[in-house]
């Protein structure tokens, strides 16, 4: 079965994006958050994505309710005293409403996180995955009934399927781990046992200390594959697939292969190219952001700046600033724009940036010194070209992985590590293809 990339919407300022590129892709998943804070605008976009006949997944986002809740929190300025008040931001109170029982009861009554006794008890566990499952089934056809334009849309207004209420669990010496995994395990299964018209995704958002306690995670991923749900997405937490050890590696090769066995479809929710050449081994897809988010911290998901979005360097497969490319372009023997074409990227974006010169290439990190900040940052020129460029680059390496046997993967990893060796230690690159050698063992 070829890999699988869904794209995630972190705010409808990349709808563009998404939509130019739909096709490349299998579909798209957006927050709940999102849908609550511009459901017009994101029904809208569920409406295109259907009309593709690409997925549209609806991410519940109940781990936010365990966390600090300062991180889903804002202030707002009272007009007539000119008084600020911090609170929750209304589009997860929305969520809590929606939800009701302990998300209502504890985060907006109480005023507090949750905790692993909120979860736990007689029905709680039912409770729960009822109005999570409910949400995601019944939100956007509620939307589209409440608005004129969107009415024509309410019979077509489902996801493609729905993902079980889900909460981080922390390292094992953290206080409470197994605490949060028998929570997350007793409503996975749950969820695992009601009736539903599409695919029930069971999420498992875990510590990455989890991932190199080898029994521990395999118990956790057996448990899912016979709860009833039709597939597992895995979020590691804050995991970068660039900094593997083989340790890690081997644990999550494992995981992969034991969900092979027993037919059972594992999904990376944060993932890289990594996640792709784990197809290999059994991984059906992974989704990430446009232009980033291969990896994911539990903690900030709080609203800010968009992230710096750098190049995409496709003969290595990890991100890496202008400046460092640059450096190494003589030693890679790359002296004119049809040597770069040849070597880094011939995508109709570095085309259209090069336009028959080298030089053209630093457009890509162009910085500008914005109002009110004491340091550059990223032009919305530089970011779009580079996010745009990201999305083409993915397209082909799914395109290489899923045209090529793992032999062949092994032999062009192999030529290309050693190539980048041999660069002097001056050139930075040179340590941006340490990956390779981990991410060889995988094929």
């Amino acid at each position: 079965m070829p890999s699988e990339v869904i794209l995630r919407l972190g705010s409808h300022a990349e709808k563009d994006y998404l939509v130019k590129t739909l096709n490349l892709f299998s579909g798209a998943i957006v927050g709940a958050n999102l849908l609550e804070s511009t459901p017009g605008a994101t029904v809208s976009l569920a409406w295109k994505v259907d009309s593709a006949l690409k997925k549209f997944l609806i991410d519940p986002m109940t781990y936010v309710f365990a966390i600090d809740l300062d991180f889903i929190s804002s202030e707002t300025k009272d007009r007539k005293t000119g008084k600020y008040t911090k609170g929750i931001k209304k589009s997860f109170k929305n969520i809590c409403s929606e939800l009701g029982g302990p998300f209502e009861s504890v985060i907006m009554q109480k005023q507090r996180s949750l905790r692993p006794k909120d979860l736990s008890g007689q029905g709680t566990a039912t409770e729960i995955c009822e109005s999570v499952f409910a949400y995601q089934m019944q939100r956007m056809k509620r939307i589209c009934e409440a608005d004129q334009q969107l009415k024509e849309f309410s019979d077509r207004a489902l996801p493609s399927g729905v993902f079980s209420p889900y909460f981080y669990i922390p390292g094992e010496s953290t206080s409470g781990s197994d605490d949060w995994e028998d929570v997350c395990v007793e409503l996975i299964d749950t969820f695992g046992t009601m009736q539903s018209s599409v695919p029930k995704y069971a999420v498992l958002c875990i510590s990455r200390r989890i991932l190199r306690d080898r029994v521990r995670l395999q118990k956790l991923i057996a448990r899912i594959i016979d709860s009833g749900c039709d597939a597992c997405w895995l979020w590691i937490n804050a995991f970068r697939e660039d900094e593997i050890n083989e340790i890690e590696m081997t644990n999550l090769e494992l995981c992969v292969k034991q969900a092979k066995e027993k037919e059972f479809p594992l999904w990376n929710m944060h993932g890289g190219f990594l996640s792709c050449l784990l197809n290999k081994q059994g991984m059906v897809g992974f989704s990430h952001s446009i232009g980033y988010g291969e990896s994911k911290d539990v903690l900030p998901v709080s609203a800010g700046a968009l992230p710096t979005v750098p190049y995409h360097y496709n003969p290595l497969h990890v991100r890496a600033s202008v400046s460092d490319i640059e450096r190494a372009f003589s030693s890679l023997g790359v002296l004119d724009a049809e040597d770069f074409h040849n070597t880094v990227c011939n995508c109709t974006v570095c085309k259209g940036v090069l336009k028959g010169s080298l030089r053209n290439f630093r457009k890509f990190g162009d910085l500008t010194l914005k109002p009110g900040n004491t340091r550059e940052s990223q032009t919305a020129e530089s970011a779009k070209l580079c996010r745009f460029h990201f999305l083409l680059a993915r397209k082909k390496e799914l395109d290489l992985v899923n045209s090529s046997s793992r032999v062949q993967l092994r032999a062009l990893l192999s030529n290309t590590l050693s190539e980048y060796e041999k660069l002097g230690t001056q050139i930075r690159l040179r340590d941006k293809a340490a990956p390779l050698r981990v991410w060889i063992k995988s094929l």
